[in-house]
């Protein structure tokens, strides 16, 4: 299917070509499940989206009128601008049918959208490229030039996220594979991994930084203080007469061996609500994955990203899995850790949300007990976190972090330390209807 088309239905697929539903526009979109898919029992979105064949219509802004799980497949700022290019340069408009289809078998997690947009770049070819490459072809996507000038970050460019990036295979001996399936790439190559590689850029027009360094101690960090993390990796660059510290993130939604995909939803798109706070993270994981485990691992990641100053923990940012066999659902790995944080800025995240910028240790608990975990439960875990961030200059050492960054992100920590231990003051909880 050309740019061009507008397709007047798309079906909908699961990772082994099962039909799971349709989506069809009259003018407004619409998604109706299949009769088969219904039979299976796999309720693939359990608290906004009816499990029924009924066509629903998504009337939440902002989700590009798709439900929250069809929403999550499409990229997000980065990808976006690839996706808006090409549909410049074809002088379309870029509907929810036309962005789904330019996802194609491309996506993150199992689900895939029929007729593609362009096959040529969702078919299981694939190359070896170098990070300088795709570093370039980066500096073209920012810079707005002709869709010809990133090909390679075009074939597997679906990634979410502001800042730079590609979806890649990391081959045993350091190589990187670019293409629309990387899957079918790493049977070939044993030890191979699928993820995104966030690109090191010298400008890419956002004012955040793009060394990987920071992300890469804070999800070690992260990891000592027992929370569920995606594997990652710094990866040094020295083409280009320039050093560049690129960070790999292992994709969870897949198995390498096997070419297996994993559903991926996020919170914001369970609640179709990106206006969030930490109580809708506990309970909707608590009515979620109906595990008292789970549960404690959100409180986990919410006592981590209050403690080390993660204020970019918005709605995208916390996600779920599904695991046929048993139809269960667990909280993915984290990702997206890292320094986000300074006093009196305007945040989107869970974090600022719920406590502003100068949180005390009796709100978090309190959040923590309306989700069904106790005051010694929510000590322990606290008292974990809070020794693996007293570990920070470790983390930062070991990724070669410069000692002005590893110094900001300590002071940092430590006025957080300092807000944490104040008494709260005495106002009135207001509760509110999630769902």
């Amino acid at each position: 299917m050309s740019v061009r088309a507008a397709p007047p239905a798309l079906n909908v697929r699961w990772h082994d070509g099962r039909l799971v539903g349709r989506v069809l526009t009259n003018g407004p979109t619409y998604f109706a499940y299949d009769e088969a898919w219904l039979a299976t029992g796999h309720d693939l979105s359990p608290v906004m989206l009816p499990f029924t064949p009924e066509p629903f219509r998504q009337r939440v802004a902002n989700f590009d009128q798709l439900p929250g799980f069809l929403a999550d497949c499409l990229p997000d700022q980065w990808g976006r601008r690839m996706m808006n290019r090409a549909f410049s340069e074809a002088e379309v408009t870029a509907t929810p049918m036309r962005m789904l289809a330019w996802v194609g078998r491309r996506g993150i997690g199992a689900l895939s959208f029929e007729p593609a947009m362009d096959e040529t770049h969702s078919e299981s070819g694939w190359e070896l490229v170098n990070p300088l490459l795709l570093t370039r072809e980066a500096q073209a996507v920012l810079a707005a030039q002709p869709a010809a000038a990133f090909e390679h970050l075009r074939r597997g460019g679906t990634a979410g996220g502001a800042l730079p990036k590609a979806t890649v295979a990391l081959l045993a001996d350091g190589r990187i594979l670019v293409g629309g399936d990387v899957a079918a790439a790493t049977r070939d190559h044993a030890g191979a991994k699928l993820g995104l590689l966030k690109l090191d850029c010298e400008d890419n027009s956002t004012g955040r930084p793009t060394d990987g360094r920071m992300e890469h101690a804070y999800m070690e960090m992260a990891r000592a203080a027992r929370v569920r993390t995606a594997r990652t990796q710094l990866k040094l660059d020295t083409a280009g007469g320039r050093e560049r510290r690129h960070l790999f993130v292992e994709r969870f939604d897949c198995e390498p061996a096997t070419g297996k995909r994993f559903h991926l939803h996020t919170l914001a798109g369970v609640l179709h609500n990106y206006d969030l706070t930490y109580e809708d993270l506990l309970l909707t994981t608590r009515r979620v994955t109906a595990s008292h485990v789970e549960v404690l691992e959100a409180v986990r990641r919410m006592i981590f990203n209050v403690r080390s100053g993660n204020a970019d923990d918005h709605g995208k940012n916390h996600s779920f899995l599904y695991q046929e066999e048993g139809r269960l659902w667990t909280l993915s790995p984290a990702y997206d850790l890292t320094l986000n944080f300074s006093e009196g800025q305007q945040y989107d995240g869970l974090f600022p949300s719920s406590f502003g910028t100068s949180p005390r240790r009796t709100a978090l608990a309190g959040t923590a007990l309306d989700a069904g975990v106790s005051q010694q439960e929510f000590d322990q875990v606290d008292a974990e976190v809070t020794a693996a961030v007293a570990r920070w200059p470790e983390f930062a050492a070991a990724a070669g972090l410069p000692a002005e960054d590893r110094d900001r992100a300590a002071r940092i920590h430590e006025g957080l330390t300092e807000s944490l231990g104040m008494e709260a003051p005495a106002t009135k909880k207001k509760r509110r209807k999630l769902w």
